[in-house]
């Protein structure tokens, strides 16, 4: 894990994370009506959050 958290610093791992996100939401008028959206954003905005904290960190 630790390694996988190197990979990238913070910051382009919360742009990644909204790029797939933003993905995912472009394809839901193809894919139809998802019951589970609402918990999927909710995922990745703590995902998000969880990058942005860790560059508050970094920074400090």
């Amino acid at each position: 894990m630790k390694a996988l958290l190197t990979m990238n610093n913070p910051a382009e791992w919360a742009e990644d994370l909204w790029t797939i996100y933003t993905g995912f939401m472009v394809e839901q008028g193809e894919l139809g009506h998802n019951p589970r959206a609402s918990d999927m954003f909710c995922t990745f905005r703590e995902l998000v959050f969880f990058f942005q904290k860790l560059e508050e960190r970094k920074a400090a």
